[in-house]
């Protein structure tokens, strides 16, 4: 194409970076372990449901939201290419990991409450159910 006098050829603006949020996933790891780690005399009293327990729908949503969280973070980072590729196998390793370190806090610290194998399944669960649902909806975010 023939450029006009007295006009230079420019390029478009680059595109803004995206920012992968980290402070996201990490403010709800923070609250997650506040919650989980809170002593059991500060803890409300819930009552007992027939079909399925507070724990353990509790435990599964709140990993549920951090491992959406996470995987949002980590498929919108450019630092790390591996870790974008490989963000969900890596998310839901580190959801398990991060269930497991929950249970045994709770079974070695005072604070009145009991780490049980059964919530870190229901954390695994959970992680894998965000995961399912980032991926579903993914062509909205990414």
């Amino acid at each position: 194409m023939p450029s006009l006098p007295g006009l230079t050829q420019q390029s478009a603006p680059p595109r803004p970076r995206r920012r992968p949020l980290v402070g996201l996933p990490l403010a709800w790891a923070a609250l997650v372990l506040v919650l989980t780690l809170t002593p059991s005399a500060d803890m409300p009293v819930v009552p007992p449901w027939e079909l399925i327990s507070f724990d353990t729908a509790a435990h599964a949503g709140v990993f549920v939201v951090l491992a959406a969280l996470v995987v949002f973070s980590a498929r919108r980072q450019t630092r790390w290419p591996a870790l974008r590729r490989h963000a969900y196998t890596v998310v839901l390793l580190g959801c398990v990991a991060f269930g497991l370190l929950i249970e045994l806090l709770q079974m070695t610290m005072a604070l009145g409450r009991h780490g049980e194998w059964s919530d870190a399944i229901s954390d695994a669960l959970g992680a894998a159910l965000g995961l399912g649902l980032a991926y579903a909806i993914r062509r909205w975010w990414q």
